[in-house]
């Protein structure tokens, strides 16, 4: 299992916002050797988009593209160990993969196909 949590990448344009966080996979109910991250959807325009509309990837240095899958529950909720003032989330969904070792590299990186812009955007991932 990844010990070293916190990557977190947001894409936003005057439409829409995208929010990644790396997730525990045990707090998901996944199996320890899946890289999961919680997705949060926003719009400026009032219409939230659906997590259907996207196809999530991850991307390597070499700009190589490996599948996810994403998990679209209205009533999942990320318990956290913490004393952060947010002990739960409720993200619009997840996105997961069995851990590869191609998945480690510097620059970490979300790819997502936005069916309306039919187009794949990049999301930065920091730590």
């Amino acid at each position: 299992m990844l010990k070293n949590l916190g990557y977190a990448g947001t894409y936003h344009d005057k439409n829409i916002a995208v929010n990644m966080l790396m997730e525990n996979p045990l707090d998901c109910g996944l199996e320890s050797s899946a890289l999961v991250f919680s997705v949060n959807l926003g719009s400026k325009k009032g219409d939230i988009p659906k997590l259907n509309d996207f196809t999530f990837y991850f991307m390597d240095e070499a700009n190589r593209l490996y599948n996810t899958h994403s998990t679209s529950n209205p009533n999942l909720i990320i318990k956290t160990d913490t004393d952060d003032d947010e002990p739960a989330r409720r993200p619009d969904g997840l996105i997961h993969a069995d851990f590869r070792h191609e998945f480690l590299f510097q620059e970490l990186r979300i790819a997502f196909y936005y069916q309306p812009y039919k187009k794949i955007e990049i999301i930065e991932l920091k730590h």
